[in-house]
C-alpha cells in the first residue's frame, strides 16, 4: 500500500537517525507523526464503545517558524509515544490518536488526544439497549428499571449502538463538534414539551426538585437514527473522510439538560 510505504520510509529514518536535510511543513509533519503513531499502536479492529480520551502534549521552540526538522519529529515522536503509552489504562486498547498543533508565541506545540478503547463489550452484551435509560451522568436505567445499571447512561448508550466501525489503523485524522442549539430538527417527531426539537439531546426541566430526562426506547431510536446524530455525522463529514467514532459528553446548568458532541473522522487502512 502506498500509505504504508510512505509510514515505513518516516519510520526507517527515524529509527536510523537520518539526517538527510529534509525538512517538514506543519501539515506533513503532523501527518506522518500521527500516521506512525496509529500504524504502531492503533487497534482499530473493535469498535470503539467506550472511548476514554486524554490528551498529551509536546512543545518545540521554533521561533514562529511552521518548518519542522527530522530531529524535532524524531523529539516529538518519542515524547507522545511516551506520554500516551503511559496514560493507557489497564485492560484498555488504543484506538485512534489525532495528532494536532497550535502555536503560542512561537512555540509549536503538537498534541495527542488518544481515544482508548475501554471495550467493556461483555458488560455491555447483557444490557437492554432499548430500554428507558436516564440521558447522563452515569444514572442507569430509569422507569420501571430504575436502579439498573448505575455506572452507565443514554449517552453510553448511544455511543454504543453508533460507535461500529472497524478496520486496522486510521490516519488523517480531524475531530469537529457539535451542540444541540446548532441542528434543529423541523420534523422532530416528538410532543414532549421537555424535549427541545434538536438531533442531538436536548431538553428543560424547571421541576424543583429537579427531574433528571428518562429517555425511552423511541428517544433512544430517534437520536440513533438518519434524522437524529446520524444526519451531524454525516453534515460534518470533511472530504474524502469517513467517520470513526463519536463522544457525548452530558451537560446541566439552570434547569437546561443537553448532549454535546465531539465526532472524529479519518482515512481507514
Amino acid at each position: 500500500k502506498r500509505i504504508e510505504a510512505l509510514i515505513l520510509n518516516f519510520k526507517d529514518k527515524l529509527e536510523n537517525n537520518l539526517k538527510d536535510g529534509t525538512t517538514y511543513a506543519a501539515d506533513s509533519a503532523v501527518w506522518y507523526v500521527e500516521a506512525l503513531l496509529n500504524y504502531s499502536y492503533g487497534d482499530a479492529s473493535i469498535p470503539c464503545k467506550d472511548p476514554m480520551i486524554d490528551t498529551v502534549e509536546h512543545n518545540i521552540n521554533t521561533l514562529g517558524s511552521n518548518i519542522f526538522t527530522l530531529e524535532q519529529l524524531s523529539d516529538v515522536y518519542e515524547s507522545i509515544e511516551e506520554d500516551v503509552l503511559d496514560e493507557q489504562p489497564e485492560n484498555a486498547t488504543i484506538y485512534s490518536i489525532d495528532l494536532y498543533l497550535y502555536n503560542v508565541t512561537g512555540v509549536s506545540v503538537f498534541a495527542a488526544r488518544t481515544a482508548y478503547n475501554l471495550n467493556y463489550l461483555q458488560f455491555k452484551a447483557v444490557m437492554d439497549t432499548a430500554g428507558y435509560w436516564y440521558w447522563g451522568y452515569n444514572m442507569g436505567m430509569c422507569d420501571s428499571d430504575s436502579g439498573l445499571y448505575v455506572g452507565t447512561d443514554a449517552a453510553d448508550i448511544l455511543e454504543d449502538l453508533i460507535n461500529t466501525i472497524t478496520c486496522d489503523y486510521w490516519t488523517s485524522l480531524e475531530t469537529k463538534y457539535a451542540s444541540p442549539n446548532s441542528y434543529i430538527d423541523p420534523n422532530f417527531p416528538f410532543t414532549n414539551t421537555v424535549l427541545h426539537p434538536t438531533r442531538l439531546f436536548s431538553a428543560t426541566d424547571q421541576t424543583i426538585p429537579v427531574q433528571h430526562p428518562c429517555l425511552s426506547p423511541g428517544h433512544i431510536a430517534y437520536y440513533d437514527s438518519s434524522n437524529g446524530i446520524h444526519y451531524i455525522i454525516n453534515d460534518l463529514c470533511p472530504e474524502r473522510k469517513s467517520f470513526m467514532y463519536i463522544v457525548l459528553t452530558e451537560g446541566y446548568a439552570d434547569g437546561y439538560f443537553s448532549h454535546s458532541g465531539s465526532f472524529t473522522y479519518g482515512t481507514p487502512n
